[in-house]
Protein backbone atom coordinates (compact mmCIF):
# COMPACT_ATOMS: atom_id res chain seq x y z
CA UNK A 1 0.00 0.00 0.00
CA UNK A 2 1.20 3.51 -0.93
CA UNK A 3 0.92 6.47 1.34
CA UNK A 4 1.18 9.91 -0.90
CA UNK A 5 1.05 13.49 0.67
CA UNK A 6 2.13 16.60 -0.22
CA UNK A 7 4.46 17.50 2.45
CA UNK A 8 6.51 15.54 5.19
CA UNK A 9 8.01 17.71 7.57
CA UNK A 10 8.51 17.25 11.36
CA UNK A 11 5.82 18.47 13.62
CA UNK A 12 3.05 18.57 11.05
CA UNK A 13 -0.27 17.38 11.85
CA UNK A 14 -0.85 15.30 8.21
CA UNK A 15 2.85 14.10 8.41
CA UNK A 16 2.23 12.99 11.99
CA UNK A 17 -1.07 11.11 10.60
CA UNK A 18 0.77 9.81 7.76
CA UNK A 19 3.77 8.37 9.60
CA UNK A 20 1.57 7.19 12.62
CA UNK A 21 -0.75 5.29 9.24
CA UNK A 22 2.61 4.31 7.84
CA UNK A 23 3.23 2.21 11.10
CA UNK A 24 -0.25 0.93 11.65
CA UNK A 25 -0.57 -0.66 8.31
CA UNK A 26 3.16 -2.32 8.41
CA UNK A 27 2.63 -3.63 12.14
CA UNK A 28 -0.66 -5.25 10.84
CA UNK A 29 1.11 -7.21 7.75
CA UNK A 30 1.02 -5.15 4.68
CA UNK A 31 3.93 -4.16 2.73
CA UNK A 32 4.05 0.40 3.17
CA UNK A 33 5.77 3.03 0.93
CA UNK A 34 5.59 6.41 1.82
CA UNK A 35 5.52 9.14 -0.97
CA UNK A 36 5.63 12.87 -0.80
CA UNK A 37 5.83 15.70 -2.45
CA UNK A 38 8.73 17.21 -0.08
CA UNK A 39 10.50 16.08 2.93
CA UNK A 40 12.34 17.33 5.31
CA UNK A 41 14.83 16.68 8.05
CA UNK A 42 15.81 12.77 8.50
CA UNK A 43 11.74 11.38 7.35
CA UNK A 44 10.88 7.99 6.72
CA UNK A 45 9.76 8.53 2.49
CA UNK A 46 10.47 8.92 -1.10
CA UNK A 47 9.79 11.11 -3.89
CA UNK A 48 6.28 10.99 -5.18
CA UNK A 49 8.39 10.74 -8.69
CA UNK A 50 9.67 7.08 -7.16
CA UNK A 51 5.42 5.72 -6.67
CA UNK A 52 3.90 4.67 -9.88
CA UNK A 53 6.72 2.66 -10.51
CA UNK A 54 6.27 1.20 -6.72
CA UNK A 55 2.55 1.04 -7.15
CA UNK A 56 3.11 -0.89 -10.80
CA UNK A 57 4.94 -3.74 -9.42
CA UNK A 58 2.84 -4.09 -6.17
CA UNK A 59 -0.71 -3.30 -8.01
CA UNK A 60 -0.82 -1.87 -4.40
CA UNK A 61 -4.18 0.83 -3.25
CA UNK A 62 -2.72 4.52 -2.65
CA UNK A 63 -4.25 6.52 0.85
CA UNK A 64 -4.13 9.68 -0.57
CA UNK A 65 -3.87 12.55 2.35
CA UNK A 66 -5.84 15.16 0.65
CA UNK A 67 -4.84 18.14 3.01
CA UNK A 68 -4.45 21.25 0.40
CA UNK A 69 -4.30 22.06 -3.64
CA UNK A 70 -1.10 20.17 -5.20
CA UNK A 71 -0.94 19.88 -8.99
CA UNK A 72 1.43 16.81 -8.47
CA UNK A 73 -0.83 15.28 -6.49
CA UNK A 74 -3.49 15.29 -8.76
CA UNK A 75 -1.22 14.50 -12.04
CA UNK A 76 -0.42 11.60 -10.04
CA UNK A 77 -4.01 10.56 -8.88
CA UNK A 78 -5.01 10.57 -12.99
CA UNK A 79 -2.41 8.53 -14.01
CA UNK A 80 -2.85 5.95 -11.72
CA UNK A 81 -4.73 2.76 -12.11
CA UNK A 82 -4.38 1.81 -8.32
CA UNK A 83 -7.66 1.95 -5.94
CA UNK A 84 -7.51 5.21 -3.69
CA UNK A 85 -8.36 5.90 -0.51
CA UNK A 86 -8.67 9.35 0.00
CA UNK A 87 -7.42 10.21 3.73
CA UNK A 88 -9.71 13.60 4.51
CA UNK A 89 -7.87 16.36 6.47
CA UNK A 90 -10.36 19.19 5.11
CA UNK A 91 -9.18 22.30 3.56
CA UNK A 92 -9.34 26.09 5.24
CA UNK A 93 -12.07 28.13 2.95
CA UNK A 94 -10.31 30.33 0.48
CA UNK A 95 -12.41 33.23 1.82
CA UNK A 96 -10.12 33.24 5.19
CA UNK A 97 -7.01 34.56 2.88
CA UNK A 98 -8.88 36.61 0.30
CA UNK A 99 -7.77 39.89 2.09
CA UNK A 100 -4.48 38.17 3.47
CA UNK A 101 -2.29 36.65 0.99
CA UNK A 102 -3.40 35.72 -2.45
CA UNK A 103 -1.19 32.88 -2.49
CA UNK A 104 -2.81 30.86 0.10
CA UNK A 105 -6.31 31.89 -1.18
CA UNK A 106 -5.16 30.32 -4.59
CA UNK A 107 -4.31 27.23 -3.27
CA UNK A 108 -7.15 27.05 -0.36
CA UNK A 109 -9.48 26.89 -3.66
CA UNK A 110 -7.07 24.38 -5.72
CA UNK A 111 -7.77 22.28 -2.57
CA UNK A 112 -11.29 22.63 -2.10
CA UNK A 113 -11.95 22.29 -5.95
CA UNK A 114 -9.27 18.62 -5.61
CA UNK A 115 -11.30 17.60 -2.78
CA UNK A 116 -15.25 18.59 -4.46
CA UNK A 117 -13.88 16.30 -7.74
CA UNK A 118 -12.63 13.76 -5.37
CA UNK A 119 -15.81 13.44 -3.59
CA UNK A 120 -17.54 12.68 -7.38
CA UNK A 121 -14.77 10.35 -8.59
CA UNK A 122 -15.45 6.56 -8.36
CA UNK A 123 -12.22 5.35 -8.75
CA UNK A 124 -11.99 7.00 -4.95
CA UNK A 125 -12.90 3.26 -2.63
CA UNK A 126 -13.21 4.44 0.69
CA UNK A 127 -13.02 8.21 2.04
CA UNK A 128 -11.82 8.14 5.16
CA UNK A 129 -12.44 11.38 7.05
CA UNK A 130 -10.85 12.97 10.35
CA UNK A 131 -14.03 13.69 12.25
CA UNK A 132 -17.52 13.26 12.08
CA UNK A 133 -17.73 16.96 10.13
CA UNK A 134 -15.30 16.47 7.87
CA UNK A 135 -17.33 13.61 7.10
CA UNK A 136 -20.62 15.15 6.84
CA UNK A 137 -18.92 17.98 4.97
CA UNK A 138 -17.55 15.68 2.37
CA UNK A 139 -20.85 13.71 1.67
CA UNK A 140 -22.44 17.62 1.04
CA UNK A 141 -19.45 17.36 -2.30
CA UNK A 142 -21.21 14.21 -2.90
CA UNK A 143 -18.71 11.89 -1.66
CA UNK A 144 -20.88 8.48 -1.44
CA UNK A 145 -22.14 8.15 2.35
CA UNK A 146 -21.45 4.13 2.00
CA UNK A 147 -17.60 4.92 1.49
CA UNK A 148 -17.32 7.07 3.81
CA UNK A 149 -15.84 6.26 7.24
CA UNK A 150 -14.84 8.41 10.07
CA UNK A 151 -10.91 7.51 11.88
CA UNK A 152 -9.63 10.52 14.05
CA UNK A 153 -5.65 11.76 13.37
CA UNK A 154 -3.02 9.58 14.29
CA UNK A 155 -0.76 12.11 16.46
CA UNK A 156 2.04 10.93 18.80
CA UNK A 157 0.04 12.11 22.19
CA UNK A 158 1.81 10.05 24.29
CA UNK A 159 5.10 11.56 23.30
CA UNK A 160 3.72 14.95 24.77
CA UNK A 161 2.34 13.17 27.50
CA UNK A 162 5.53 11.47 28.57
CA UNK A 163 8.52 14.61 27.50
CA UNK A 164 9.80 16.40 30.12
CA UNK A 165 8.88 20.25 29.94
CA UNK A 166 11.92 22.92 29.30
CA UNK A 167 12.74 23.56 32.91
CA UNK A 168 13.57 27.46 32.12
CA UNK A 169 9.99 27.74 30.65
CA UNK A 170 8.07 26.24 33.57
CA UNK A 171 9.82 28.07 36.34
CA UNK A 172 9.10 31.41 34.56
CA UNK A 173 5.43 30.69 33.22
CA UNK A 174 4.83 29.26 36.53
CA UNK A 175 5.67 32.92 37.79
CA UNK A 176 3.41 33.97 35.39
CA UNK A 177 0.93 31.40 34.32
CA UNK A 178 -1.85 31.79 31.31
CA UNK A 179 -5.30 31.90 32.38
CA UNK A 180 -5.90 30.59 28.69
CA UNK A 181 -3.83 29.00 26.19
CA UNK A 182 -4.29 28.24 22.47
CA UNK A 183 -1.84 26.51 20.27
CA UNK A 184 -2.33 26.51 16.85
CA UNK A 185 -0.75 28.57 13.61
CA UNK A 186 -1.18 32.08 13.21
CA UNK A 187 -3.37 31.99 10.48
CA UNK A 188 -6.87 33.84 10.01
CA UNK A 189 -9.06 31.14 10.69
CA UNK A 190 -7.72 30.29 14.26
CA UNK A 191 -9.64 32.77 15.93
CA UNK A 192 -7.00 35.21 17.82
CA UNK A 193 -9.10 37.75 16.85
CA UNK A 194 -11.89 36.84 18.45
CA UNK A 195 -9.86 35.70 21.58
CA UNK A 196 -8.46 39.37 21.71
CA UNK A 197 -12.20 40.05 22.37
CA UNK A 198 -13.09 38.00 24.60
CA UNK A 199 -9.79 39.27 26.61
CA UNK A 200 -11.75 43.06 26.82
CA UNK A 201 -15.23 41.71 27.56
CA UNK A 202 -13.62 39.60 30.26
CA UNK A 203 -12.04 43.07 31.73
CA UNK A 204 -14.91 45.18 31.34
CA UNK A 205 -17.24 41.95 32.92
CA UNK A 206 -14.50 41.41 36.27
CA UNK A 207 -11.51 44.34 36.10
CA UNK A 208 -8.93 42.57 34.91
CA UNK A 209 -7.90 40.99 31.51
CA UNK A 210 -6.98 37.40 31.39
CA UNK A 211 -3.08 36.70 30.56
CA UNK A 212 -3.39 34.84 27.20
CA UNK A 213 -0.36 32.41 25.78
CA UNK A 214 -0.33 32.30 22.15
CA UNK A 215 1.88 29.30 20.75
CA UNK A 216 1.97 28.33 16.80
CA UNK A 217 3.89 28.75 14.04
CA UNK A 218 3.47 31.93 12.03
CA UNK A 219 4.41 31.94 8.02
CA UNK A 220 6.04 35.11 6.73
CA UNK A 221 3.46 35.24 4.11
CA UNK A 222 0.93 36.09 6.27
CA UNK A 223 2.46 39.23 7.82
CA UNK A 224 -0.61 41.40 6.77
CA UNK A 225 -2.98 39.57 8.93
CA UNK A 226 -0.17 39.38 11.75
CA UNK A 227 0.00 43.15 11.73
CA UNK A 228 -3.68 42.85 11.84
CA UNK A 229 -3.45 41.28 14.98
CA UNK A 230 -1.21 43.21 16.91
CA UNK A 231 -2.86 46.43 15.56
CA UNK A 232 -5.92 45.16 17.48
CA UNK A 233 -4.07 43.87 20.42
CA UNK A 234 -2.74 47.46 20.86
CA UNK A 235 -5.92 49.24 20.46
CA UNK A 236 -7.53 47.65 22.93
CA UNK A 237 -5.12 47.94 25.47
CA UNK A 238 -3.96 44.65 25.95
CA UNK A 239 -0.36 44.65 25.97
CA UNK A 240 1.51 42.95 28.47
CA UNK A 241 -2.01 40.66 28.60
CA UNK A 242 -1.09 38.96 25.68
CA UNK A 243 1.93 36.72 25.39
CA UNK A 244 2.63 35.18 21.69
CA UNK A 245 4.92 32.87 21.52
CA UNK A 246 5.73 31.12 18.34
CA UNK A 247 6.48 28.22 17.30
CA UNK A 248 8.38 25.84 20.01
CA UNK A 249 9.71 22.70 20.51
CA UNK A 250 8.00 19.19 22.32
CA UNK A 251 9.76 20.39 25.54
CA UNK A 252 8.55 24.06 25.28
CA UNK A 253 4.80 23.25 24.67
CA UNK A 254 4.49 20.41 27.36
CA UNK A 255 5.31 23.60 30.06
CA UNK A 256 3.29 25.92 28.23
CA UNK A 257 0.34 23.65 28.88
CA UNK A 258 1.26 22.66 32.20
CA UNK A 259 1.35 26.11 33.45
CA UNK A 260 -2.06 27.63 31.74
CA UNK A 261 -5.23 27.60 33.56
CA UNK A 262 -7.72 27.13 30.64
CA UNK A 263 -7.27 26.56 26.96
CA UNK A 264 -9.68 28.98 25.09
CA UNK A 265 -10.38 27.92 21.37
CA UNK A 266 -12.08 30.26 19.09
CA UNK A 267 -11.36 28.45 15.90
CA UNK A 268 -13.82 28.95 13.20
CA UNK A 269 -12.62 26.07 11.00
CA UNK A 270 -11.28 23.17 12.29
CA UNK A 271 -11.06 19.95 10.36
CA UNK A 272 -10.15 18.09 13.83
CA UNK A 273 -7.96 20.01 16.24
CA UNK A 274 -5.34 18.21 17.59
CA UNK A 275 -4.33 20.45 20.18
CA UNK A 276 -7.92 19.96 21.79
CA UNK A 277 -6.96 16.35 22.64
CA UNK A 278 -3.65 17.55 23.68
CA UNK A 279 -5.24 19.70 26.45
CA UNK A 280 -7.30 16.76 27.27
CA UNK A 281 -4.67 14.60 28.24
CA UNK A 282 -2.57 16.70 30.00
CA UNK A 283 -5.35 18.06 32.34
CA UNK A 284 -6.32 21.59 31.28
CA UNK A 285 -9.93 22.14 31.09
CA UNK A 286 -11.08 23.82 27.60
CA UNK A 287 -14.10 26.70 26.86
CA UNK A 288 -14.54 26.83 22.90
CA UNK A 289 -16.92 27.50 20.28
CA UNK A 290 -18.84 25.24 18.34
CA UNK A 291 -17.38 25.83 14.66
CA UNK A 292 -16.26 22.97 12.32
CA UNK A 293 -15.24 19.78 13.88
CA UNK A 294 -14.42 21.42 17.32
CA UNK A 295 -17.87 20.20 19.36
CA UNK A 296 -16.91 16.48 17.84
CA UNK A 297 -13.19 16.69 19.33
CA UNK A 298 -14.12 17.07 23.07
CA UNK A 299 -16.32 15.67 25.11
CA UNK A 300 -19.84 15.55 24.85
CA UNK A 301 -21.00 17.30 27.97
CA UNK A 302 -17.60 19.80 27.26
CA UNK A 303 -17.77 23.37 27.83
CA UNK A 304 -18.46 24.16 24.33
CA UNK A 305 -20.42 27.79 23.55
CA UNK A 306 -23.17 27.67 20.30
CA UNK A 307 -24.00 30.91 18.99
CA UNK A 308 -22.01 32.62 22.09
CA UNK A 309 -21.35 36.59 22.10
CA UNK A 310 -18.05 37.70 23.44
CA UNK A 311 -19.21 38.40 26.88
CA UNK A 312 -20.62 34.91 26.92
CA UNK A 313 -17.56 33.21 26.42
CA UNK A 314 -15.56 35.70 28.84
CA UNK A 315 -18.14 34.65 31.90
CA UNK A 316 -17.83 30.83 30.77
CA UNK A 317 -13.86 31.51 31.00
CA UNK A 318 -14.42 33.17 34.35
CA UNK A 319 -16.45 30.00 35.76
CA UNK A 320 -13.78 27.43 34.37
CA UNK A 321 -11.02 30.06 36.39
CA UNK A 322 -12.56 30.39 39.59
CA UNK A 323 -15.05 27.14 39.91
CA UNK A 324 -12.78 24.53 41.32
CA UNK A 325 -15.36 21.58 40.35
CA UNK A 326 -16.25 22.35 37.52
CA UNK A 327 -13.03 22.52 35.97
CA UNK A 328 -12.21 19.15 37.83
CA UNK A 329 -15.36 17.89 35.97
CA UNK A 330 -14.67 18.88 32.88
CA UNK A 331 -10.50 17.56 33.51
CA UNK A 332 -11.89 14.19 34.19
CA UNK A 333 -14.40 14.12 31.43
CA UNK A 334 -11.90 15.23 28.78
CA UNK A 335 -9.39 12.69 29.69
CA UNK A 336 -12.22 10.14 29.78
CA UNK A 337 -12.87 11.16 26.12
CA UNK A 338 -9.43 11.16 24.84
CA UNK A 339 -8.38 7.64 25.92
CA UNK A 340 -11.43 6.03 24.57
CA UNK A 341 -11.36 7.88 21.18
CA UNK A 342 -8.09 8.84 20.63
CA UNK A 343 -5.75 6.70 22.25
CA UNK A 344 -3.74 5.32 19.01
CA UNK A 345 -4.59 1.97 19.30
CA UNK A 346 -7.97 3.19 19.16
CA UNK A 347 -7.36 4.99 15.80
CA UNK A 348 -5.23 2.30 14.64
CA UNK A 349 -8.23 -0.37 14.86
CA UNK A 350 -10.23 2.39 13.09
CA UNK A 351 -7.90 2.55 10.43
CA UNK A 352 -7.35 -0.83 10.05
CA UNK A 353 -11.47 -1.58 9.83
CA UNK A 354 -12.11 1.38 7.55
CA UNK A 355 -9.17 -0.19 4.94
CA UNK A 356 -10.96 -3.88 5.39
CA UNK A 357 -13.89 -2.37 3.37
CA UNK A 358 -12.27 -0.51 0.51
Amino acid sequence: MAIVLPSLVPDDATGNDALGMRQVLTDAGYEVALFAGRIGGDLPGDLLAAAPDWIHRRAARVVYHLASGWAAGRAFLQRTSARVVVRDHNITPAAFFDDVNDEFAAAARSGEAERQRLANDPRVGCWLACSPFSAASATGLGADPAKVRVAAPLHPLEQLESAAPDLRRLRAWTEHPADALFVGRFAPNKGHLQMLAIAAHYRELFGRAPRLRLVGRFDPRLWRWRALLDQECTRLGLGSDVEIIGEVDLATLKAAYLTSHAFLCCSEHEGFCIPLVEAGALGVPVVATDRGAVASTLAPDAAVLRDASADEIAVALHRVLNDPALRDRLVQNQRAHVRAHFAAEVVARQILAALETC
